[in-house]
């Protein structure tokens, strides 16, 4: 067996086995998936000239910020050969930063929001944004919630955090979806209606944004310090 097969099928098997191992691997996935997605935001913000989008690939950008310095930094502790001691008291120290950080970038869903409150709806989507968007907010609230229902018996600090950054940005998508079919099919005797769920469904997703990292910044505080 070639070296390359041998060690595709070690990957392979240490995926299935080693259930960090495994969150590191599919946090790089979801990483590139977010990239993508931020991308895709910008295209439609510059074609159709909405600078809502522009807004959201802004905050998808800073999520992407926290999840590449978490496994950067872990991939550091490693290749350094630190201790399991050395790497927790780091991994104390990673948390609060990020945990910080992902209070801190809450604030910048303050513009997008408004937008979306105002309805400020100068362009119009096609029906394919709509899909991809949809598919895209699926995956991930599926996905998310059932492994950050895994992170209440975790103790690796840097798998907790990816997995709320995870949570935050299936949350965040659900915005994305709202604000795309309001842009693709809003209109009608309806839209005030609408107008009234959008302000009122954004605000509580953003409230429950800011009690989620307020909650893991306390957390990571109290393991800092304890």
């Amino acid at each position: 067996m070639k070296t390359k097969e041998r060690v595709g099928i070690n990957v392979l098997k240490r995926v299935k086995t080693d259930y960090v191992f495994r969150t590191f691997i599919f946090s790089a996935l979801s990483f590139f998936i977010t990239l993508t997605f931020t991308c895709y935001n910008i295209f439609l913000g510059i074609v159709y000239k909405i600078t809502w989008n522009i807004g959201i690939a802004v905050y998808y950008a800073l999520l992407l910020h926290i999840r590449a310095y978490v496994i950067f930094s872990e991939r550091k502790f490693h290749k350094r050969k630190l201790t399991y001691a050395q790497i927790a008291v780091k991994r104390r120290q990673l948390f609060l930063v990020q945990s910080v950080f992902l209070f801190i970038i809450d604030f910048a869903l303050i513009a997008p929001i408004s937008l979306m409150i105002m309805q400020k709806k100068p362009g119009n989507y096609s029906a394919i944004p709509a899909i991809a968007v949809a598919a895209y907010t699926t995956y991930k609230l599926v996905a998310s919630t059932r492994n950050i229902i895994k992170t209440k018996k975790e103790s690796n600090l840097s798998i907790i955090i990816l997995r709320k950054v995870s949570f935050v940005d299936a949350l965040v998508s659900i915005l994305t979806l709202q604000y795309t079919l309001i842009i693709t099919f809003g209109g009608g005797k309806e839209e005030h209606d609408t107008s009234v769920l959008c302000a009122a469904s954004s605000i509580v997703i953003w409230i429950l944004l800011i009690l989620l990292s307020l909650k893991t910044l306390l957390q990571s505080i109290k393991i800092k310090y304890n």
